[in-house]
């Protein structure tokens, strides 16, 4: 049977999300995919990192490359500042095909020249997306997979929630994302259930709830002790 393709919505501030055929959850919040991206990935994740280190170089995990929004938004802040560059790895079990993505327009709502050019970039190889930006995507399932330890300063983390996707909210997933983290690092998602605080707390993680985007009360953000 051939795949069937996410349906587009339009959310709130005019920006679409994709409404999975499987989940039926949609990948963005639709109060705002755009609005939800930069509060949730950007400013408390991002732009806090960067308030906090020296850092030249960032290394950023994304659980669930999806759209490439993150990841775009992501480049498009960077390019604002001279002196960072980013080493951004995104994950995706299911990549969209080329007529859906193509639909998302993400490059005009963002004024970016480089939608295309993330979507088109090979799976499973470094690709140099800008000076500053290196791109690697990498179709893997998490659940069934290690990335390491000790690897990178930020992780956003952007799979479906926990009543859709419960294997990636588990104890033994979740502790790969707080290993994978540097010391100091920071951990971000959309997600404020209970259950996921007390979990990454559990693993090592400094938790805080943060305000969250339009139409969700709140969110998370933690903070690698040691």
């Amino acid at each position: 049977m051939d795949k069937i393709d996410p349906q587009i919505l339009l959310t709130r501030d005019g920006s679409p999300t994709l409404l999975d055929p499987v989940y039926q959850s949609s990948y963005h919040s639709i109060h705002g995919a755009i609005q939800e991206s930069k509060h949730v990935f950007i400013s408390a994740g991002l732009r806090y990192l960067l308030s906090k280190t020296d850092r030249k170089h960032i290394s950023i995990f994304e659980m669930g490359f999806g759209t490439g929004l993150n990841a775009l938004l992501t480049m498009e802040y960077i390019s604002q500042n001279k002196n960072i560059s980013i080493h951004y790895t995104g994950i995706e079990l299911h990549p969209l095909s080329k007529s859906c993505w193509m639909q998302l327009h993400y490059d005009t709502a963002i004024d970016s020249i480089h939608f295309e050019a993330i979507h088109q970039a090979p799976w499973n190889e470094v690709i140099p997306i800008s000076p500053k930006f290196t791109l690697v995507k990498k179709l893997l399932d998490l659940t069934e997979h290690i990335p390491g330890k000790n690897l990178v300063e930020l992780v956003y983390y952007d799979a479906f929630g926990p009543s859709v996707q419960p294997d990636l909210w588990s104890e033994a997933t979740l502790k790969k994302m707080v290993d994978l983290l540097v010391p100091g690092g920071v951990f971000v998602t959309y997600c404020a259930k209970g259950e996921v605080r007390r979990t990454l707390s559990r693993l090592g993680l400094q938790m805080e709830r943060l305000p969250g985007p339009p139409g969700k009360r709140e969110m998370l953000r933690g903070i690698k002790i040691t």
